[in-house]
């Protein structure tokens, strides 16, 4: 797989660099980046383990 030699073609959505980062900090960020194409994104956690969940929810109202 050569995909860092492509990497210079992938077009940026969203950037942001992170201080300290938490996960939740990463879900707020990807809600904010990409609802409007119709993903959310879900956090839970377990203890010690997480569990991210990716909806979509442009899907979700097609089935409504």
């Amino acid at each position: 797989m050569k995909l860092s030699a492509q990497h210079g073609k992938l077009t940026t959505i969203a950037q942001r660099r992170f201080e300290g980062l938490t996960p939740y900090q990463v879900v707020t960020f990807l809600n904010q980046s990409l609802k409007d194409r119709g993903l959310i994104f879900g956090l839970r956690q377990f203890d010690e383990d997480w569990e991210l969940t990716v909806y979509d929810a442009a899907a979700s109202s097609e089935e409504s």
